[in-house]
């Protein structure tokens, strides 16, 4: 599938609509499910905008994609980048600061939100293939072999890819957030 999308970007690339609603159908639903997981159940709602913001820079930066690595990769780090932005722009809204105080209050002050978006934000500061493979993996839930094919890298580049990634996070994040959120 990643080859027929290759060639379904190369239409979108020049205006073609038709094949960038294929797109859209076929990975939709994992674009939404990555932002689900990357922003919080809590949010559910905010992934749709996400996706919509998404899928509007998908189309926009379509002209500059180059056919490098997989669509689904290059899309998925355009969710990433996208609930990033997401955070940021509303970290200091009222009603998302009430959807943390209700987790403080039952995760036993233990802000599992809060921590997320810590790693998410040392994430971003990885080398870009460590990002994607560290994303795919842990964030959508690729195992390395479906990693390693839709970044058009052999398994042993991505294991490579995550390990080294692990190891920096390992040196900027505290053990128990490593050991919660990536399993480490």
């Amino acid at each position: 599938m990643s080859g027929d999308l290759s060639s379904y970007m190369l239409k979108v690339a020049k205006g073609d609509k038709d094949s960038f609603r294929f797109i859209a159908n076929s990975l939709g639903y994992k674009m939404h499910a990555t932002a689900i997981k990357i922003l919080g159940s809590s949010h559910f709602e905010d992934a749709d905008d996400v996706v919509q913001i998404s899928l509007i820079k998908v189309w926009q930066s379509a002209p500059n994609w180059v056919n490098k690595g997989s669509v689904e990769g290059y899309i998925h780090k355009i969710v990433f980048s996208t609930c990033m932005d997401f955070f940021r722009r509303y970290k200091s809204a009222e009603e998302f600061k009430d959807n943390y105080s209700i987790l403080e209050r039952t995760n036993n002050n233990n802000n599992y939100d809060e921590l997320r978006k810590m790693l998410l934000n040392n994430i971003q500061k990885l080398p870009t293939h460590q990002q994607e493979a560290i994303l795919l993996h842990y964030f959508c839930g690729y195992k390395q072999k479906e990693v390693s094919n839709i970044l058009n890298k052999s398994d042993k580049a991505i294991e490579s890819l995550i390990i080294r990634a692990r190891k920096k996070l390992k040196t900027i994040l505290p053990k128990d957030l490593l050991e919660e959120l990536l399993y480490v």
